[in-house]
């Protein structure tokens, strides 16, 4: 959450409007305004609007960002050169500096000017010290620590003073190589670094900051300075982090780098503060010095917009006329314009947008949510009928609110995990599956994207059984991430549901003997998903033999539509002990929710008046053959009498023949036209008993039943 006061905001929007339509238009625009104080100063009133920023805006954390934003809800357009397009008079004022040639992947841009005669004690800044003191800032008794407050609040970038008197000789920016560093800092701290790779800035006798981290204290600038330099940095982002997770050093300076910082703002920066100081203290100022390292030049991104899928992602219809306009109230710049799309260049303050669509959401964010229309026209075509009385909707995913309904009636509870987890337990878990690490990660213990929801499911029976909870049943639905050059970023996204089950199939009762959970009962929870959709869809079960976290004996793969889809099993028995799950009969599985593709084909059939005869058929088969093969193999006779196959009865037994099971089908046989005699029902029979014969080498049991 940041604070900012309204006169603030309204001085660099050149607006007379009042607080309430600023809080609404900053609440159109996705800002939470959480507050509003009144508040009186030195006879003054003004209001504090308390704002929350999204996280992914860090370009918003000024009043130059803010005032950008809010801008766009006018029927004018923002010049963020307020107070920084002047410049008085300059003087020929310099330092000689010299750079390290190791610095390059370091520092990019080097900035400077020099104000000489400056007088401090000449002049009060109430204006500032309000401001400060309205958004609950410490006032400093040195005026040059509440500038450089007031600058980053204002521009949002970060700023450095020296008493330019107590340099000596020149500055020389590089490595430090082998030389301890030791100083004290601007706060009094005791600085003891010894690191051969990090980058200082110093003159002929001593250190003058580490940039982006701290400032030495003998050259800071006290009230009786006439002399001061002002510095202004650009310095590699990658290595500002890693600086950070070495050193685990945080102070004022450091947060400030550790925001995503415009690079093409620098010299404004400098500008705005020698105006704002000149007019305060007066003095003398040199021109800017401004220094490119390796000819640093900042690439703006650019990203292709296509007008259908701003529709198709909206769905509804926007004119281009208001997409170009409020394009260019962003300060997003439109390089080539066709009847088909626009190629747009990316403002260098917005970091964030990377792909097409986050240009369509701040399309839609300005244009307005309220705009969208509550219903959608879907007309009908003559692709939706077919013949034979058939009717085909568009091939569509499986409705996920439905679904969880389902598991919810069935005793599951829906949880929503984390997407970082541990990389050490996720390697454990899928070993072969390269890990998406996170730049800047919270712990260590979330610094990877999870690509199983496995990982959050078993803490969660974990947690409950820590709390003597047992019978746990849950599932989850969510997003899953992998790595794919050929996708945008780098990165696939996956939807999965995944659930896990473990305890007694029902609770305590008194009448009815309980039993443990097994792996038919999770696998009947799946069927009856699916089942609950058109029959026309097929799911198969096939022998697992490459999920490895799953016991090899009591798992298998999942077909849907003869498409792999997921996986289902007790988890291995090697994972249980790990992670101490009490019940060692712990079921779970993954569906992979984006390859699951509904065949939406309604067939109307007439009924059926005959009888159905059903015939059991029972033979030794070999163990390793599943019911599926079976299946499978008898539908491919293309019987049309036969109009259903199910398991009836699998035994095992001594008695049986060794590497032999015992099966019982039952076949439910009937013609459509006539009452079928019993010498007509014997050659289907038959028909069927030599195919498995031929196929799978069976021995009848008891003849037919």
């Amino acid at each position: 959450m940041i604070k900012f006061s309204e006169s603030w905001l309204r001085e660099w929007l050149k607006s007379d409007e009042n607080i309430s339509i600023l809080s609404k238009k900053l609440t159109k625009l996705g800002f939470e305004v959480e507050k509003i104080e009144h508040i009186r100063i030195n006879k003054n009133y003004d209001n504090i609007l308390y704002i929350n920023i999204p996280f992914n805006r860090p370009d918003c954390l000024s009043i130059l960002g803010l005032s950008r934003d809010l801008s766009t809800l006018y029927n004018k357009f923002f010049f963020q050169d307020l107070h920084t397009n002047f410049l008085k008079k300059t003087k020929k004022y310099s330092i000689n500096i010299f750079f390290d040639k190791k610095i390059k992947k370091k520092l990019y841009q080097y900035n400077y000017c020099i104000i000489k005669n400056i007088n401090f004690q000449k002049k009060k800044f109430v204006i500032i010290k309000n401001r400060l003191h309205q958004l609950g800032l410490y006032i400093h008794k040195n005026p040059l620590l509440n500038i450089r407050n007031y600058i980053f609040l204002e521009l949002g970038y970060p700023i450095q003073f020296y008493d330019f008197n107590k340099i000596k000789g020149n500055i020389y920016i590089t490595n430090n190589k082998k030389n301890k560093l030791n100083f004290i800092d601007v706060e009094n701290q005791k600085i003891n670094f010894e690191n051969n790779n990090l980058l200082i800035i110093k003159d002929n006798n001593k250190i003058l900051s580490i940039p982006a981290m701290t400032q030495n204290k003998e050259i800071m600038v006290g009230l009786n300075t006439k002399n001061i330099l002002i510095e202004c940095l650009l310095l590699d982002k990658v290595y500002i982090n890693s600086l950070f997770k070495k050193f685990n050093f945080y102070n004022n300076i450091s947060n400030m780098y550790t925001r995503y910082l415009d690079p093409l703002i620098t010299k404004k920066v400098i500008i705005r503060t020698i105006n704002l100081l000149l007019e305060i203290f007066k003095g003398e100022t040199s021109n800017i010095y401004s220094f490119n390292i390796d000819n640093f030049s900042y690439i703006p991104k650019k990203i292709t917009l296509f007008f259908n899928k701003i529709d198709k992602i909206l769905g509804f219809n926007i004119n281009k006329k208001n997409i170009k306009e409020i394009l260019i109230k962003l300060g997003f710049f439109i390089i080539k314009a066709t009847t088909n799309y626009y190629i747009i260049q990316i403002p260098s303050w917005r970091n964030d947008i990377d792909i097409e669509e986050d240009i369509i959401e701040e399309i839609i964010r300005v244009y307005g949510y309220n705009k969208i229309p509550n219903k959608v026209k879907i007309y009908l075509t003559k692709k939706n009928i077919l013949k034979n009385n058939k009717f085909k909707l568009k091939n569509d995913k499986i409705n996920i609110k439905r679904i969880k309904n389902i598991l919810i009636q069935k005793g599951y509870y829906e949880v929503i995990n984390y997407s970082f987890v541990n990389p050490k337990i996720q390697s454990i878990l899928y070993p072969k599956i390269n890990c998406i690490k996170i730049n800047n990660p919270i712990t260590k213990e979330a610094s990877v994207m999870r690509n199983s929801l496995l990982y959050g499911l078993i803490n969660n029976i974990i947690y409950n059984q820590n709390r003597q909870q047992k019978n746990l049943r849950f599932f989850e639905y969510g997003l899953c991430f992998y790595k794919n050059s050929e996708k945008k970023l780098g990165i696939l996204q996956k939807f999965v549901l995944s659930g896990i089950v473990n305890g007694n199939i029902y609770e305590d009762y008194w009448n009815e003997k309980n039993r443990l959970i097994n792996f038919y009962d999770l696998k009947g929870d799946l069927e009856s998903i699916f089942n609950c959709f058109i029959k026309n869809n097929k799911i198969e079960f096939y022998k697992n033999y490459k999920i490895t976290i799953l016991h090899p004996n009591i798992s298998s793969l999942i077909y849907f539509n003869n498409i792999y889809i997921g996986y289902i099993g007790m988890l291995h028995p090697q994972l249980i002990n790990y992670f101490n799950i009490e019940n060692k009969n712990t079921f779970f599985f993954e569906l992979f929710f984006n390859k699951i593709i509904i065949n939406n084909i309604f067939s109307i059939k007439k009924v059926i008046n005959l009888p159905i005869n059903r015939r059991d058929i029972s033979f030794f088969i070999n163990k390793n053959i599943y019911f599926i093969d079976i299946l499978n193999k008898l539908n491919s006779l293309n019987i049309k009498e036969i109009i259903k196959i199910n398991i009836f009865d699998v035994y095992k037994d001594k008695n049986i023949p060794a590497e032999y099971k015992s099966i019982t089908l039952s076949l439910f046989i009937q013609n459509k036209n006539y009452t079928l005699n019993e010498k007509e029902i014997n050659f289907i029979l038959n028909k069927c008993i030599l195919e498995l014969k031929e196929k799978f080498k069976i021995l009848l049991r008891d003849h037919i039943i």
